[in-house]
């Protein structure tokens, strides 16, 4: 994979205590090292160089294993190196590694060093401060894509200049222009000396690929030079003498000798292939003709017979008695083995009914007519469940393969297809004892959340838990993607906001909230479902608070209401399968249509959709499987359903072009193609 990069500092002191190291250790696999270490450091510039010495050379000499592994090898290597230099006794240096094996990325740090990823527009920090004994402590681990904007630092960029900021800049289409910028921008807004190293994934760079530099600093045209007054520190370069060995093959004659032995033929005299069919003696005539005389041919069957009509009559009626019981035991055994009883008749009866039925579906399915398609389907199914719910076993193994085969068309029949869900993150790196509750969309990251804490995820890249909530639990969650908010619904109950990692408990001008079960937000309004009340509560957001709750529903039936999605209208999903539409609170004349022939209910099911959306969809874990329906005027029209093979589903959103699906179940976020 190619990386453009450009590392410099902001605010040089002149100390040379900061380093930015670089080496290829493999096809695919590159190392990139930074260290900042304080300005009383002694022999800074030896400490780094053995440090990430240590590191290339832990790759080198040991290929085996994994490259996560070989990562971790390599980092023990340089904690004991780091022992050696009496490191772990002195002020802990900022330092931060990077291994890219092709797309998967490893990270390291020590000190305050961090690491941020800049994907779709955002940018979020990927690595935390650790302490311990040990130089490095912790290891991450994650995948990376084209565009994606990798940024090393001493300490985090972001305490400088605001996420949003950081993430403006680096999206630019130029990425030498965009680190120029960056450059500019945090030696500007702050007076602490920043090394950063800024690693573009598939960028293009006019300024070449960094050697092994002591300091890689970007090269910036000159209509890009920082306007600040202070000077441009000199880039020392550590001079490297590569040896370069020619080799050259030496080429061995290798003389092959072709050994011929010469074979002898050995010449037989030659043996008659030809035979006479009939011995004839050649002596003379009279020796044939006495060898005709005296040939008698072997008796016949029919010569061999009784000859009946020399026999007595009663011997005859014996014979003629046990040739007729012969001939009745013989037609009873024929008789008792081609016996069919009714129940296996019956068998056999569904079978062909079932066989007829799927051949009768497979033609109205190329004419195009789903619906007669489905209802001989139908019938076919019921006929094997006939044959396979008997007691008797015969034509079982028939029954079986072909219940496959309807099931298999019942797929096509109801457009529907099997997905293998790819692992996108695994939440339990972050909390090994997790059970999430749900999953919320906003502005491209997803966020998955327990009782209490939301986890913020960057495509696999999991970030710290931030707690919400301490006493009470969290119920759901609902983005505001026009403020940059995700609104959580707590059974305090309460509405808690949560924007840029921090939370914000919100009060209403009522008493107390409602309470409810699930939370819905458009524009400034939000919308909390409460079954018990048979009531939807509306709240709108002030300028710091939240309005008195009113009454939104005017005649729904909302007693069985377990879950809802808003785009203008509010759509609101019963645990027995039924739809209801609410628009300005009134009661639209709305149902589902043309449902698939396995039924969904439960109380588990989810439904979404938002304005952006043409469809409505619904998760139903229980038969692990995402369902899509148009949304019209007066009817949810079924188009298709997705099996996602995947038990535990607690909560899923679709991305803003109804292109891939994430599913959350009690530790890990998954992902699979609509």
């Amino acid at each position: 994979m190619a990386f453009a990069v450009h590392t410099f500092e902001t605010r040089p002191d002149g100390t040379n205590t900061a380093f930015a190291f670089h080496e290829n250790v493999g096809e695919g696999q590159e190392i990139y090292f930074l260290a900042k270490f304080s300005k009383n450091a002694e022999n800074a510039r030896i400490s780094a160089e053995s440090i990430f010495g240590s590191i290339v050379d832990s790759f080198k000499f040991d290929s085996r294993g994994e490259a996560g592994d070989r990562f971790e090898d390599a980092l023990k290597s340089a904690n004991t190196q780091a022992k050696k230099l009496g490191l772990h006794r002195s002020e802990r240096a900022n330092i931060v590694v990077a291994f890219f094996d092709f797309q998967a990325l490893y990270l390291a740090t020590s000190g305050e060093a961090q690491a941020s990823l800049m994907r779709t527009n955002t940018i979020s920090r990927i690595t935390e401060e650790v302490d311990g004994s040990e130089l490095f402590n912790n290891l991450l681990s994650g995948q990376v894509a084209i565009d994606d904007v990798v940024v090393l630092s001493n300490l985090d960029i972001m305490g400088a200049i605001p996420a949003t900021r950081a993430a403006d800049i680096l999206s630019r289409e130029n990425f030498d222009e965009a680190s120029s910028a960056l450059r500019q921008e945090l030696t500007v807004k702050t007076d602490i000396d920043l090394l950063v190293t800024v690693l573009g994934i598939g960028k293009k760079s006019s300024s070449g690929t960094p050697g092994f530099l002591s300091k890689m600093v970007s090269k910036i045209s000159s209509g890009s030079e920082l306007k600040s007054e202070e000077p441009v520190e000199r880039v020392e370069v550590i001079e490297e003498t590569i040896v370069v060995e020619e080799l050259i093959p030496q080429e061995e004659e290798i003389q092959q000798e072709e050994l011929f032995a010469e074979r002898e033929e050995i010449e037989e005299p030659g043996v008659e292939d030809d035979f006479e069919e009939d011995y004839i003696p050649e002596d003379s005539e009279e020796e044939y003709e006495q060898y005709e005389e005296s040939y008698e041919p072997e008796p016949s069957i029919m010569d061999r017979l009784p000859k009946f009509n020399n026999l007595p009559k009663k011997q005859l009626k014996m014979i003629a008695g046990g040739v007729l019981g012969v001939l009745i035991i013989v037609l009873g055994v024929r008789f008792a083995t081609s016996f069919e009883s009714q129940e296996t008749s019956q068998l056999r009866e569904q079978l062909t009914i079932a066989r007829e039925a799927l051949q009768q579906a497979d033609t109205f399915l190329i004419q195009g007519d789903r619906a007669s398609a489905s209802e001989l389907l139908k019938q076919a199914q019921t006929a094997t469940q006939t044959v396979l719910n008997s007691k008797s076993k015969t034509y079982r193994s028939d029954a079986q393969f072909l219940l496959a085969d309807v099931q298999e068309k019942q797929l096509q029949v109801e457009n529907a297809k099997k997905v293998t869900p790819q692992l996108l993150a695994d939440l339990s790196t972050k909390n090994e004892s997790i059970s999430a509750g749900g999953l919320a969309e906003l502005r491209g990251n997803l966020f998955a959340y327990d009782g209490k804490e939301v986890y913020k995820t960057v495509r696999n890249i999991v970030e710290k838990g931030v707690v919400v909530t301490e006493k009470a639990n969290i119920l759901s969650s609902t983005p505001r993607p026009d403020q940059n908010v995700l609104l959580f619904y707590t059974d305090a109950p309460q509405i808690v906001e949560f924007s840029a990692g921090v939370v914000t408990p919100m009060s209403t001008e009522d008493t107390s909230w409602k309470n409810g079960i699930d939370i819905a937000s458009y524009l400034r309004f939000a919308y909390v479902l409460d079954p018990i009340e048979n009531q939807i509560w509306k709240y709108e957001r002030k300028r710091s608070t939240y309005t008195g709750a009113s009454a939104y529903n005017k005649g729904a039936d909302l007693s069985r209401a377990v879950s809802m999605a808003i785009d203008g209208a509010i759509y609101i999903l019963s645990d027995d399968g039924t739809v209801q539409k609410l628009f300005r609170g009134e009661k639209q004349d709305f149902a589902f249509r043309e449902l698939p022939s396995i039924p969904f209910a439960g109380d588990k099911l989810k439904i979404y959709t938002t304005d952006e959306h043409d469809y409505l969809y619904v998760l139903d874990p229980d038969n692990a499987r995402v369902l899509v329906f148009t949304k019209g005027d007066r009817f949810a029209t079924y188009k298709k359903q997705v099996l996602f093979n995947l038990p535990g589903a607690v909560d899923f959103s679709v991305d803003a072009a109804g292109q891939k699906v994430n599913v959350v179940t009690e530790n890990k976020i998954y992902e699979f193609s609509l």
